[in-house]
C-alpha cells in the first residue's frame, strides 16, 4: 500500500497539521503531489523524510473546469485543478501499488488506520474502500431541488478513500465523463469515482467521521474530516456544541506544529475555540 495527497498552496497550514497527525499513527510510505514552485518547506519539516516523496507537477487545466457544476458546484472553482489531479494522482500511483490510500487536508487524526485498511483490503481482490454519506447525500440534492446522476446504493465521501482497482487511463475516462453529465456533477472527483468504480465496500464510520453525522458525538474517531464550510480555521462560522471536542482537538493539534503556522491560522483556529467555551 501507498498514499497519496495533493496540496493546493493555499493549503499549507492544513497540510502541516494533517501530516503531522497522520504520521504520528501511522508509517506508510506517502507521495505529496504539488504544483511546481510551492514552497513545501514546512510540511517537509513535520513528516519523516525517509519515506515522504514529492512530486512536483503543473495541475491539469481543461475548458470543462470552467463550467463543471453549473452555479451549484459544491468546491471552490478554482480548486477544481487540484481535484482533477487527484485523479492523475490516483491513475500513477496505481500502477505502483496494489493498493492505494488517499487522504483530504482538511483532516486531522487520531489514531492508526493504515494496519486495520490493510486488514479490511486484504480480504477482496478488487474494490473501492471508503465510508458512505448516501443519506446526507440525498438530503442535500433534494434541499437544493439538484438532479442526480449518481443513482448508486453506496455513495462514498473521498475524505479518505481506499482503491484496489484498474485505473489505467482514468484521467480520461474522468474528462469524457464530465463531458457526458459535467453539469450535474457537483462534487466533480468525488462524483466521478461513485460513479465510475462499480464494486464498493464500505468502512465503519470512524475512518473517516463527519461532524454533522448522527452519532459523530459518540464516536472514537480515527480521522476527523472538517468537511464543507464549517471548519475550525475559517471566518465567522457556526460551531454546534456537538462539534466543539473535535474542534478543540483541531486546536491542541495547532499547538502541537505551532512554529510551522501561519500565525493568522492558529489564530482563527484559537478564536472559534473560545468563543463557545
Amino acid at each position: 500500500m501507498k498514499a497519496f495527497v495533493v496540496l493546493d498552496e493555499g493549503y499549507i497550514n492544513q497540510a502541516v497539521v494533517s501530516l503531522s497527525s497522520f504520521f504520528k499513527y501511522n508509517r506508510i510510505k506517502l507521495i505529496i503531489y504539488a504544483e511546481k514552485g510551492t514552497d513545501l518547506s514546512r510540511v517537509l519539516a513535520v513528516v519523516p523524510e525517509d519515506i515522504v516523496e514529492v512530486r512536483y507537477v503543473s495541475f491539469p487545466q481543461h475548458e470543462l473546469f470552467a463550467t463543471v457544476g453549473g452555479n451549484r458546484l459544491m468546491v471552490h472553482r478554482s480548486a477544481v485543478p487540484a481535484i482533477a489531479q487527484r485523479i492523475k494522482a490516483l491513475e500513477e500511483v496505481s500502477a505502483e501499488t496494489d493498493c492505494v490510500l488517499n487522504f483530504d487536508l482538511d483532516t486531522l487524526f487520531l489514531g492508526s488506520v493504515v494496519p486495520l485498511l490493510e486488514e479490511i483490503t486484504a480480504e477482496h481482490q478488487t474494490g473501492i474502500f471508503g465510508v458512505s454519506e448516501r443519506e446526507n447525500r440525498d438530503r442535500w440534492m433534494k434541499q437544493m431541488n439538484l438532479k442526480e446522476v449518481v443513482n448508486t446504493p453506496l455513495y462514498f465521501n473521498t475524505g479518505l478513500m481506499c482503491y484496489k482497482a484498474d485505473c489505467k487511463g482514468l484521467y480520461q475516462k474522468f474528462i469524457t465523463e464530465l463531458e457526458k453529465h459535467g453539469d450535474f456533477m457537483y462534487c466533480p472527483e468525488q462524483d466521478f469515482v461513485n460513479l465510475h468504480f462499480k464494486k464498493k465496500y464500505p468502512l465503519a464510520n470512524e475512518f473517516n467521521a463527519i461532524w454533522f453525522n448522527q452519532g459523530y458525538k459518540e464516536m472514537a474517531p480515527l480521522m476527523v474530516h472538517y468537511l464543507s464550510m464549517e471548519k475550525p480555521w475559517n471566518k465567522f462560522i457556526y460551531l454546534d456544541f456537538r462539534a466543539y471536542a473535535w474542534w478543540k482537538k483541531y486546536l491542541s493539534a495547532c499547538e502541537r506544529v505551532e512554529g510551522y503556522l501561519d500565525r493568522d491560522f492558529i489564530g482563527r483556529v484559537r478564536s472559534n475555540v473560545n468563543r463557545v467555551k
